[in-house]
């Protein structure tokens, strides 16, 4: 049965980096109503800027355009955003008027649009612990946390006791969580025993697939690179990515290409990639579009994820971990504690010159367990994630509908 599914993200909907969020409502959308509701919320003068080029019919009505803020995107995916008065910009995210705009207005300009469709039954599928609070006066069937992150442990969050008593809070309400790894599955579990459930992380198997095909071009700008070529894909951020661990690779094998792809400083502003910068080897490609990072990976010949080992890392299950074994290419990870299950199928190190002897073994192996690195991508792929999310969602409405008949 087609349900209307609020997602409350942390991230906007048009993020150039596509997460859970992106994927999982993309695909809801083909036959559900969902409505992603972005996060943060952009000066007024922005977010008139984004709605006029989005829809620009939308200015003929001011006072909608103020106070509702979904636009259809077509299909069943709807988009919800808000704003804030350019000088409220200035005050500490944490700040209660902050707070209100960032969560609370979105939540009253989220209703408008339910009023207007006669909404009365939705699924709350929140992302963001802090909206917690604000959901309260939201309609709804069914509560979902899908707890993705450690928010608590990012950079920007570091000492702020708010995420952590929100998202308290939010499990102990919610009908489901879903955690994405056993660390997170461990934490959040306590606080809702009989409805917490851990299901990993996936990757989109059959769009990396293409690295594998003949017809498949490699870029100009990875092409050209003397080889071999060792690369990473994603935020280059200062708490995720070891940078030291290339630098010092880098300074060991000045024969080999580092090529690192994607967007710098994302949700850590401080990151610095001066040391990447000073290696003659390593090569800072910047971002790319998702459609084309199959062919970027094509011209790899050994995939990387040397991420830190840390609060936050201790948390995160890669989705790019099975994307990159979809494309066949031999990986060389760092000991995260998430893919414990999966080192069979990958070359993993704990320390600097161990990532340099891993990769050295890696280039050696080349396609050796080429075919069992794809299949073990394929059965971790989106639809089955996707399909025992909502297995578990129908099954919840099944539970609450007949404690509703059996009450009556």
């Amino acid at each position: 049965m087609p349900h209307t599914i609020l997602c409350f993200s942390s991230q906007r909907w048009d993020d150039p980096m596509w997460t859970n969020k992106q994927h999982i409502m993309s695909r809801l959308a083909r036959e559900h109503r969902v409505i992603h509701v972005d996060f943060g919320a952009p000066s007024l003068e922005k977010y008139i800027f984004d709605r006029a080029r989005v829809k620009p019919t939308d200015l003929l009505h001011p006072l909608r355009l103020l106070t509702d803020g979904v636009v259809h995107r077509g299909g069943g995916l709807y988009v919800s955003s808000s704003w804030i008065p350019l000088p409220l910009l200035a005050l500490p995210r944490e700040t209660r008027v902050r707070d209100f705009f960032q969560f609370d207005a979105k939540i009253w300009m989220l209703r408008q649009f339910l009023a207007r469709e006669r909404i009365e039954d939705p699924i709350l599928w929140v992302y963001h612990p802090g909206y917690a609070d604000a959901l309260a006066s939201l309609p709804r069937k069914l509560l979902v946390y899908d707890c993705v992150d450690e928010y608590s442990a990012f950079p920007t969050n570091k000492g702020k006791a708010w995420i952590a008593e929100r998202e308290k809070r939010l499990c102990e309400a919610a009908d489901l969580v879903f955690t994405t790894s056993n660390t997170l599955y461990d934490k959040k579990r306590p606080y809702n025993p009989e409805n917490t459930h851990l299901v990993h992380n996936v990757g989109d198997a059959e769009h990396f697939r293409a690295a594998m095909r003949e017809d498949t071009p490699v870029p100009k700008d990875i092409a050209h690179l003397p080889r071999p070529v060792l690369g990473f894909v994603g935020a280059v951020s200062d708490y995720k990515l070891d940078m030291d661990w290339i630098v010092h690779a880098a300074q060991r094998r000045p024969d080999w290409s580092f090529a690192i792809i994607g967007p710098v400083g994302i949700a850590d502003p401080t990151t610095s990639t001066a040391a990447l910068k000073r290696q003659p080897n390593v090569h800072l490609l910047g971002h790319r579009p998702y459609a084309e990072l199959p062919q970027y990976v094509k011209g790899f010949d050994v995939a990387l994820i040397p991420y830190r080992i840390n609060e936050y890392t201790r948390s995160v299950f890669p989705i790019k971990f099975f994307e990159l074994l979809a494309t066949g290419k031999p990986v060389v990870i760092s000991n995260l504690p998430s893919l414990e299950e999966f080192y069979p199928h990958v070359l993993v190190a704990t320390t600097a010159d161990e990532f340099v002897q891993r990769c050295e073994q890696a280039l050696r192996e080349g396609d050796q367990g080429r075919v069992a690195r794809v299949a073990l991508a394929e059965a971790n792929s989106w639809p089955k994630r996707i399909g025992t999310l909502m297995g578990l969602i129908e099954a919840k409405l099944a539970e609450k509908a007949r404690a509703a008949n059996a009450r009556a």
